[in-house]
């Protein structure tokens, strides 16, 4: 079953996060963990997460300096180049101009409190300002992130994907019609190619303040962002 989250603002209202974290560690700490990384010996040691979306979950947040260190016990994979995992800080993305901090990190940090022992390890594939449409199966975005996986699960053990989009498809009530049936397919695709039925898929809300700009504010863009957000909201059942 899809889980969906109430997530909380964090420095910018654009980023909607799990929990208000630091992700400050000391240098000395930070320099152990600049280099590339081997994976434990053990698979149920490491444990990993797709991130899938748009910026929200690219990451579009100012950074604090200590934002751009490692954070321990947390990898990820490039977004491009060698497929080699590697100490993550933020940006998690590194593929728009855009990607800042993003909500990967601070999950990490809390899911880990209770798991000694365990490697979380990130496959970053968002794209600030993508549809679902430029995400779905049979896209080049989602075939490099199947194809990651992959790779990912000779090492570790997929346990979910992250899921933060939705604002692209609030733009006409075309695409706010069928975000519905278009993410129902999605997840049902991902879970096939990941040949997992109950893969948990944690879908994030649309940022609170989305739909007071000036931007969002004409009534038919109003009624497609409540749309997308009830369909978000109503995906678990």
């Amino acid at each position: 079953m899809p889980i969906t989250l109430n997530m909380k603002k964090y420095r910018l209202p654009h980023i909607l996060l799990c929990a208000l974290v630091s992700t400050s560690m000391h240098a000395e700490d930070a320099a152990k963990n600049t280099t590339s990384w081997n994976p434990p010996a053990q698979k149920e040691k490491f444990h990993i997460f797709i991130l899938m979306g748009q910026s929200n979950m690219a990451g579009y947040g100012d950074m604090l300096p200590e934002d751009k260190l490692p954070v321990p016990h947390v990898v990820k994979l490039p977004t491009k180049g060698e497929m080699k995992w590697a100490p993550a800080a933020h940006p998690l993305h590194n593929r728009l101009p855009s990607d800042r901090f993003g909500l990967g990190l601070p999950f990490a940090i809390e899911y880990l409190k209770d798991k000694p022992g365990v490697t979380v390890g990130f496959i970053p594939v968002a794209w600030g300002g993508a549809g679902i449409d430029q995400l779905k199966k049979g896209t080049e975005t989602y075939a490099d992130a199947m194809k990651k996986a992959a790779f990912a699960n000779t090492n570790g053990i997929i346990k979910g994907i992250l899921w933060h989009q939705g604002e692209s498809d609030t733009v006409n009530a075309s695409l706010a019609d069928s975000y519905e049936s278009k993410l129902h397919q999605l997840i049902t695709d991902v879970r096939k190619d990941l040949n997992d039925d109950n893969l948990p898929f944690i879908v994030g809300n649309l940022a609170e303040f989305y739909g007071s700009g000036p931007d969002h504010r004409a009534p038919e863009r109003v009624k497609n962002i409540n749309k997308v957000r009830e369909i978000i909201h109503a995906v678990t059942q």
